[in-house]
């Protein structure tokens, strides 16, 4: 079972360009980083190894797992081109919370779970292929109808992230930026289908499959001797996100860096962490922040159990 998922799982890679503008295209697709190399992970990396929850094809059930930091959260979703063109205002400048630098690290953070869902939906793709009984399955049973949905809600985001890039116009994300006075030894992109408001009040219903999901998109990265944090979403879910603004802009920076330790590995294995300072967590803290990777708040809440956000777990990615 696990040589047909490796081989399955390489097959499902797909090559793109997502770049709106496809006459600009370069001939070669390259392994785009989604978090700097150069710039971010050679600093959090130790002898070239940093750390992720993104399990490979031979321990798929690992809750760490060890990269060089030169395939680490690696994907093939830009041509050679449009990566460096593009992106070039947050690799090669300082960071000065400008409306462009803030929609780039955004976009680049929506292109790979982008990207990440359509190599899943070519996974059901070559599963189906090989196995056509399945294709009687019925939804409730098919563990990939979830990615289906997802990728519609995504390619509505894809539409406006598009018409902002080819018309150079950065006015359509809301964004709250924390700045802390420290360099951390992590970094991470990731999203959020938020369902949950830190009040525990209801912001979205998942299970409501007649309306389309909405995302908050967050990116957490050092930089210098200072560390920054970017929530956002489209201005157009104002209304829908207002409490969750409110709030996220009421928290002290005790609250703040514990909401990024709740919500880091609630929501994406686009985390690395420097594989030196992991080790000096105990066993139990481990064990805690496994717990969340593997959805755990999630599940309590489907039970109707409230979850603080604002609490401090046992473990301190601020203190690694």
């Amino acid at each position: 079972m696990l040589e047909n998922y490796k081989a399955i799982r390489k097959e499902s890679k797909i090559k793109q360009c997502l770049h709106p503008n496809k006459k600009e295209c370069s001939e070669k697709i390259i392994g785009a980083h989604s978090i700097q190399n150069n710039k971010i992970l050679k600093k959090i990396s130790s002898e070239g190894i940093v750390f992720m929850p993104c399990p490979k094809p031979d321990d798929p059930f690992a809750p760490m797992t060890s990269y060089g930091r030169k395939e680490a959260t690696v994907f093939t979703g830009f041509c050679g081109y449009h990566d460096k063109t593009l992106f070039q205002p947050i690799e090669d400048k300082d960071f000065e919370k400008t409306e462009e630098q803030i929609f780039l690290f955004t976009y680049r953070c929506f292109a790979l779970e982008y990207h990440k869902k359509q190599e899943l939906q070519r996974m059901e793709q070559i599963i189906l292929r090989k196995k056509p009984s399945l294709v009687n399955m019925p939804d409730s049973e098919n563990p990939f109808m979830g990615n289906r949905m997802a990728i519609g809600d995504f390619e509505e985001d894809r539409e406006i992230f598009d018409k902002a890039i080819l018309d150079k116009s950065y006015i359509y994300l809301t964004s709250i930026v924390w700045e802390f006075n420290k360099a951390v030894k992590f970094a991470c992109t990731g999203f959020e289908s938020l369902q949950y408001d830190l009040k525990n009040n209801k912001v979205q219903d998942l299970l409501d499959f007649s309306k389309s999901v909405q995302h908050v998109y967050v990116c957490v990265f050092p930089e210098k001797e200072k560390t920054y944090c970017i929530i956002s979403w489209f201005k157009k879910n104002d209304q829908l996100f207002s409490k969750y603004y409110e709030q996220l802009n009421n928290l002290d920076e005790i609250k703040k860096r514990n909401y990024i330790n709740n919500l880091l590995p609630m929501i994406s294995e686009n985390l690395v962490v420097n594989p030196d300072a992991w080790e000096k967590l105990s066993q139990s803290q481990k064990d805690e922040f496994g717990s969340y990777v593997w959805g755990m708040e999630t599940i309590a809440q489907s039970f109707g159990i409230e979850v603080d956000r604002t609490e401090a777990p046992s473990y301190d990615l601020f203190e690694l």
